[in-house]
C-alpha cells in the first residue's frame, strides 16, 4: 500500500473534529482554576506545580470520540498482555523511589519521588489516551512513520496552548524535534503493546534528565524488544488460563 492510498485510508474527519475539540477544551481548560492544587489545597501545603485540566480535556475528548466511533477499542488502558504491561510503571516507580528526588520541602527523598511521579503518570494517561491512543486508533491504515510524524505535529502544537514559553527546551523549535523524537519511541511502544500505561509510563521517565531516567529508558527498551519472547508470554498466557 503507498502511502498516498495510506493517507486516504486514514479518518481524518474524525481527527480533525477531535482535535479542534481538544483544542477548544483545552484553551478554556487552561483558564479556569487549577482543579488539582485547589484539591491539592485541602491537605497540604506543598506548592504542587501539576495542573490536571487540560489532561482531564483530552482523556473526556477521547472517552467520548471512542464512544461515538462505535468501533471496538484496540489500544486500552492495560493493552494485550496485562501483567507485562504493568511491568513498565514497576520499573518507573522502583527506580525513582530507590533513587529518590530531592526536594526544598523537608519530604523523604524517596517518598517525595513516589508521590512525583504517581502525579506525573497519573497526568501521562490522561493525555497518552489521547495523542497516542484515539489518534493512533484513527490512522490505523497508516504505516509506523505516518504515525508517529503526525501524532508529534498535532501533539506539539497543541503544548502552544499548555506552556507560556518554551524557553526550557530552548524554543518551540527544539521542543518539536523532542516530541518528534519522542512520538517515535511511544508510537512503537503503543502498537507494540497496545497499552496505555506504557506510553504513559515512558512519557513519564523524563521527569528529570539523570542516570535514573537513563536506566529506566534501558530497561524499557529491553522490555520492548522482548515483549513476544517466551517467558513474557508464559507469563501472560497464565494469567490468561486463571481467568
Amino acid at each position: 500500500m503507498n502511502l498516498l492510498k495510506q493517507l486516504k485510508g486514514a479518518s481524518w474527519f474524525s481527527i480533525l473534529a477531535f482535535y479542534a475539540v481538544i483544542l477548544c477544551g483545552t484553551y478554556f481548560a487552561r483558564r479556569q482554576t487549577n482543579l488539582l492544587q485547589l484539591l491539592l489545597r485541602q491537605i497540604s501545603d506543598i506548592p504542587f506545580s501539576f495542573n490536571y485540566n487540560h489532561g482531564i480535556v483530552t482523556l473526556l475528548a477521547s472517552l467520548l470520540f471512542y464512544r461515538l466511533s462505535r468501533k471496538k477499542q484496540q489500544i486500552t488502558l492495560w493493552g494485550n498482555a496485562p501483567v507485562k504491561s504493568l511491568l513498565f510503571p514497576l520499573v518507573l516507580f522502583s527506580c525513582y523511589t530507590t533513587a529518590g528526588i530531592s526536594n526544598r520541602h523537608g519530604i523523604n527523598p524517596q517518598l517525595w519521588a513516589l508521590i512525583f511521579c504517581a502525579l506525573a503518570f497519573l497526568y501521562n494517561i490522561m493525555e497518552e489516551y489521547a495523542w497516542r491512543g484515539y489518534l493512533l486508533e484513527r490512522m490505523a491504515q497508516t504505516n509506523y512513520v505516518v504515525k508517529s510524524i503526525v501524532s508529534a505535529v498535532l501533539w506539539s502544537a497543541w503544548h502552544l496552548l499548555v506552556f507560556n514559553n518554551f524557553d526550557q527546551y530552548g524554543g518551540f523549535a527544539v521542543f518539536f524535534v523532542f516530541c518528534l523524537a519522542f512520538s517515535f519511541l511511544l508510537t512503537f511502544a503503543v502498537l507494540r503493546t497496545q497499552a496505555i500505561v506504557v506510553a504513559a509510563s515512558l512519557h513519564t521517565f523524563i521527569i528529570q534528565t539523570n542516570s535514573t531516567a537513563l536506566v529506566c529508558l534501558l530497561i524499557f527498551l529491553l522490555l520492548l524488544l522482548g515483549w513476544n519472547h517466551l517467558p513474557y508470554k508464559s507469563l501472560n498466557n497464565g494469567q490468561r488460563n486463571r481467568t
